[in-house]
């Protein structure tokens, strides 16, 4: 334990949770029994479902407290409660959009016995917290309070909110409309990151897309004519003809922000009825990666266009919104946003027929914003909630027949040989256009259909032969194949780098399958590589920038100079391009995000491939003095600032070293507890194109990756024993806890941790035991 933790437990106390003894608690029909191993990992024996499930999340309770805290508040829209008026931008919004509304309005839809697990779930957080801690969180004990309780509702309220941190094509959306406000429509055509001619699909995989329908001219045209202004993951499957066991091997890693401790809890659960191990993510039940004996999956962001945003007119009366050529009164609710320390806010939320009024609980003047978003569905959610007991593709697939949550690439292999893929999630059908840009609302005819693509139209594959099908929130399909789905995909260069290495060999076991997610070579320097080469050197830094490329094998390592040097010129050329098509506009372009909480859109994410496509096709009208001088001045501004801020010899100038990674806690900023909290930094290499993905802002080139694999998981089928599992950190979320970072280094190495399976190796793997029984 580091000292700052150390000083934070002599402070405040350890406040450890009970794991051993035995404990009577009401919300249980029988025995549960929670035993846990070295690292942390809880394993739940129950009789029944619910009683699983209670067992679960008294355990994440334990381990976790604050963190479900802040999930909760976040669904409801009560932060600011907690943390003051840093809260209240986004309480704003998540009153306006409502997870909190759509979710009781699920609930009365919702098949009795999973109501029943969301019930007992929440029951189990509620006991965790009252029974399982002694004392309350640290963080919790900073900011003088008390964990909320929870119910079904909030458990259902949780699935919502990964819908919406996953639905980042709605913040391009955004941009879009505010490069378009401010530099017009020529401005966003010309930026546009279109998805590459050339990169792979996942369905037939790495067939290459082809030029994408250009649908984009029209609907640009009509917000200009509304506005009347100028204005992840990777995952993947391998055949059991290629595999050194002679079953599938599946492996997954999905990519989010660098947060301590992560979104992911590592569990093993057992009934009489099923069995799983793997991760879920903290406060829902479900097993999102990990195996059910029979069967292993992974997943990805699908990226799917779920969320449309539509231009109001907002009547006379502040409450109705133009349709046609009449107003259509709204739906106004009264929203009180309490705040710590200040007045309680009033806030008015319309809701209209497409959906609620969320703009002005954006910054800027963007107008009165409406939304339409599938996981604001009334409808049922199944999904990881019935997958455990799946003896079968088919009958894993079809769990997503009701999954109105956040779009998802789902792979599978199992111990007959099946190799599958299916595209999870509910994608709306339009009305009329494709929900690229901003919508006008006050056309009658915008809209979606009252129901989403039928799940027997949605994309999915399955065949025991396959060599593999692997995603990388790449297109899934072509565009003239199956029903629409989005178009804002990231940049395919981490799907073709997976698809050269798998089909590079066979044999595959654990261990190369873990180190291929360790992969750091840059296809998106193969692309740009001879762009680069004839670069004209206008200084002795861009003579040296050019000589570094030269000898450079394209690894984005840790200790790299060249790395950097293309790294950070690819950013300085990206800030060129959008400085040049939209001078107002720019820092929107490049991913600038709507507030402190939505940092950063996906439009940024992509601007890298745009550039590299640019790069090297050179077209004309942009630059005066052309494309090789200006990627020669780049070149030589790029060294001269790595001169300044790392010295001169260029060993110091490692790509890993120029961008620490750090995982931020949620207090970090908080003066004094960063060094208790945050884990790093930490010298990593990657970027947003490699298959060991880290993500910088577009903004901020050399500031902590913002997006990581936060979890991997590689598992081969049948030997389950040898799965393997790692999260950035650990299990939990106590900095005075050996579980808080016993991971950590694991996850450096490329390492995992084994999740015990048959119930021998979990009585063996057992170092702690607790019981509980009904009672209290």
């Amino acid at each position: 334990m580091t000292v700052p933790r150390k000083a934070l437990g002599a402070v405040f106390g350890r406040r450890l949770p009970n794991t051993e003894g035995s404990l009577e608690t009401a919300g249980i029909d029988g025995t549960v029994v929670i035993g846990r191993d070295g690292y942390g990992v809880p394993h739940v024996e129950a009789a029944t479902d619910a009683d699983a499930w209670f067992g679960a999340a008294f355990a994440q309770a334990q381990d976790r407290s604050f963190q479900l805290e802040l999930f909760l508040r976040l669904t409801r829209g009560t932060l600011a409660e907690l943390i003051g008026s840093q809260g209240v931008p986004m309480d704003r919004l998540m009153r306006r959009i409502g997870l909190r509304r759509a979710a009781e309005a699920q609930s009365l839809n919702q098949p009795e016995h999973l109501l029943d697990v969301c019930a007992a779930f929440a029951r189990g957080i509620n006991a965790g917290n009252r029974l399982g801690n002694p004392k309350v969180a640290h963080e919790l004990k900073l900011l003088a309070s008390r964990p909320s309780d929870w119910d079904a509702v909030d458990v259902l309220g949780i699935a919502k909110l990964v819908g919406f941190m996953l639905s980042t094509p709605w913040l391009s959306k955004l941009a879009r409309l505010r490069i378009c406000e401010a530099d017009g429509i020529e401005a966003v055509g010309s930026l546009e990151p279109d998805y590459g001619a050339d990169h792979p699909l996942t369905s037939p995989y790495g067939q290459p897309a082809g030029q994408a329908a250009d649908r984009l001219t029209e609907e640009l045209a009509s917000v200009q004519s509304l506005l009347g202004v100028p204005g992840g993951s990777n995952n993947w499957v391998i055949g059991a003809d290629h595999t050194a066991t002679g079953f599938p091997i599946v492996a997954s890693d999905p990519h989010l922000a660098p947060s301590v401790p992560p979104p992911w809890y590592l569990m093993q659960l057992r009934t009489p009825r099923w069995a799983g191990a793997g991760a879920g993510f903290v406060g829902a039940p479900g097993i999102v990666i990990g195996h059910n004996g029979h069967g292993a999956w992974g997943v990805t962001n699908g990226m799917a266009d779920i969320v449309d945003l539509f231009m109001e007119e907002v009547g006379p009366d502040g409450r109705s919104v133009r349709e046609g050529d009449e107003f259509k009164p709204c739906e106004v609710l009264q929203e009180t946003i309490g705040v710590r320390g200040g007045r309680a806010l009033q806030e008015e939320v319309l809701i209209t027929r497409r959906g609620p009024v969320i703009g002005p609980a954006l910054e800027g003047e963007v107008g009165a914003l409406s939304m339409s978003a599938t996981w604001l569905s009334d409808r049922p959610v199944r999904g990881f909630f019935e997958v455990l007991t799946a003896t079968g593709f088919e009958e894993f697939r079809q769990a997503f027949a009701a999954w109105p949550s956040a779009s998802l690439n789902v792979v599978y292999g199992d111990a007959d040989g099946a190799v599958g893929w299916q595209y999870a999630g509910e994608v709306p059908r339009r009305e009329r256009g494709f929900g690229f840009v901003v919508s006008d609302g006050t056309d009658p005819e915008c809209g979606w259909k009252d129901t989403p693509v039928p799940f027997e139209d949605m994309p999915y594959s399955l065949g025991g032969d396959a060599h593999f099908v692997a995603t990388a929130n790449n297109e899934p399909i072509p565009d003239d194949e199956g029903p629409y789905l989005g178009m804002d995909w990231t940049m395919g260069y981490r799907a073709e780098r997976i698809r050269r290495l798998l089909t590079s060999r066979d044999g595959w076991d654990v261990d190369s399958v873990m180190a291929m997610q360790m992969d750091t070579a840059s296809v998106l320097w193969e692309e740009v590589r001879d762009a680069f080469a004839s670069a004209k050197a206008s200084s002795p830094d861009a003579d040296h920038a050019l000589r570094l490329l030269g000898s450079w094998d394209g690894d984005m390592a840790v200790d790299s100079p060249a790395a950097a040097v293309f790294a950070l010129t690819v950013a300085e050329m990206s800030e060129r391009i959008t400085r040049r098509k939209a001078p107002n506009s720019w820092r929107w372009a490049l991913g600038q995000g709507e507030n402190r909480f939505l940092a950063m859109s996906g439009y940024g994410t992509r601007r890298w491939g745009h550039t590299a496509e640019l790069i090297v096709d050179q077209p004309e009208g942009w630059f005066e003095r052309g494309w090789p001088e200006e990627i020669g001045e780049a070149l030589g501004a790029v060294v001269s600032r790595l001169r300044s801020e790392k010295g001169d010899d260029p060993a110091g100038w490692g790509w890993g070293y120029v961008r620490p990674l750090t995982f931020k806690h949620p207090l970090s900023s908080v003066p004094g507890l960063a060094r208790a909290f945050d884990l790093g930094p930490l010298p990593w290499g990657g970027d947003a194109t490699t298959i060991s993905m880290a993500a910088n802002h577009p903004l901020e080139p050399t500031s902590s990756p913002i997006v990581v694999a936060n979890m991997r998981a590689t598992m081969p089928v049948g030997q389950w024993e040898r799965a393997r599992f790692v999260l950035a950190g650990g299990q939990s979320g106590n900095p005075c806890s050996p579980h808080y970072d016993d991971q950590y280094e694991l996850w450096r190495k490329g390492e995992g941790i084994p999740i015990a399976w048959t119930e021998q190796e979990v009585r063996s793997a057992a170092q702690h035991t607790l019981t509980l029984e009904p009672g209290g």
